[in-house]
């Protein structure tokens, strides 16, 4: 704004005159209270800008905090879930590990009697053996002695003849030993 040049006045007339001392007060707290209302209206719409900002912050704070508590809930869930499914787990492994000593405690036991029942077996078939090496022994023995009792004193032998009837009946006779 250009700047006005100040009337003359006089020192008396400024003096004398109190409305215009009054009105140009009243100018100056015109001006002043122009700009103090200026000033409190940009600063309410601020503070009506800033407050639907907050509430906008506000209602997706909510939203946001309403969807990490459902994915809390479904995580505390499959958290529930999967320590359940681990005690089973662990508890299916303890079956089992039972279950593995029982049977490798069956299993000593059956290849302890197996073993033993091999041994037995085995030493009964290496004294049959013995008692077998023995009577063979024994027979090949009988057997030379009757070849050498034989050979020194020679049997009469039947006399052959030519007729079938003599050869059938021998068929037919059976020797003493073996009626009975």
């Amino acid at each position: 704004m250009p700047t006005r040049k100040k009337p003359v006045t006089r020192s008396n007339s400024s003096k004398k005159d109190p409305a215009v001392r009054q009105l140009a007060q009243l100018r100056k707290t015109v001006k002043e209270l122009r700009v103090k209302l200026e000033r409190e209206t940009k600063a309410r719409q601020i503070e009506a800008r800033v407050k639907t900002e907050a509430q906008k912050a506000r209602a997706q704070l909510a939203s946001q905090i309403t969807a990490l508590r459902d994915q809390g809930r479904k995580l505390a869930t499959n958290l529930k879930s999967a320590l359940g499914d681990a005690s089973k787990r662990d508890a299916a492994r303890q079956q089992a590990l039972t279950k593995i000593a029982e049977l490798k405690a069956e299993y000593s036991k059956r290849t302890a009697g197996l073993r033993s029942e091999l041994s037995h077996a085995t030493a009964e078939l290496g004294r049959k053996s013995e008692e077998l090496k023995k009577l063979a022994g024994e027979a090949a023995h009988r057997a030379v002695e009757i070849i050498r009792s034989e050979e020194s004193h020679p049997a009469p032998e039947p006399p052959v003849t030519g007729s079938s009837e003599s050869v059938g009946n021998l068929g037919d006779e059976k020797e003493p030993d073996e009626e009975q």
